[in-house]
């Protein structure tokens, strides 16, 4: 089973998640987005490693100590709430092609609330941002209409 099919099926066991304490940040606590066909990690692990892990007090920008890599997670299985509820942009965008896969761009997609998509870049290529494939995504991202934004 691959990695995104095995998220999936965490998820899908997973009891209902408590409600955030900040306004918005629960927007997908119902119903789970839907993975992009023939995506999944794979050997990806940037997401173990830009974001902080509050359970395993791992902080952001640092290897969690649970990472394999090349392999991902030793105890995905028993992987706190946080990784279980975690779903990388890049495997929800149709549009987001290798390249923008995080291991190759460094940069993780993700998407916060309905209003807010975040992208943060590996403390090793803090400039990943402003590649021009990574640029133009954002670009991209910005003209978008969706809830709650103005299209001009």
């Amino acid at each position: 089973m691959g990695e995104a099919k095995r998220r999936a099926a965490g998820r899908a066991g997973a009891s209902a998640a408590k409600p955030s304490q900040y306004p918005g940040e629960d927007w997908n606590a119902q119903a789970t987005p839907p993975i992009v066909p023939g995506k999944s990690c794979g050997s990806c692990t940037k997401c173990c490693t830009v974001l902080a892990i509050p359970e395993l007090e791992e902080p952001a920008w640092q290897d969690c100590r649970h990472v394999a890599a090349g392999h991902g997670c030793t105890i995905y299985p028993d992987r706190p709430s946080a990784c279980r509820k975690f779903i990388c942009g890049w495997l929800l965008d149709p549009n987001m092609g290798p390249d923008l896969k995080p291991e190759n761009c460094h940069v993780v997609f993700f998407q916060l609330n309905a209003q807010n998509i975040v992208a943060t870049c590996d403390v090793n290529h803090p400039g990943a941002w402003r590649e021009p494939n990574v640029i133009a995504f954002l670009h991209s991202l910005a003209r978008s209409a969706g809830p709650g934004r103005k299209s001009s």
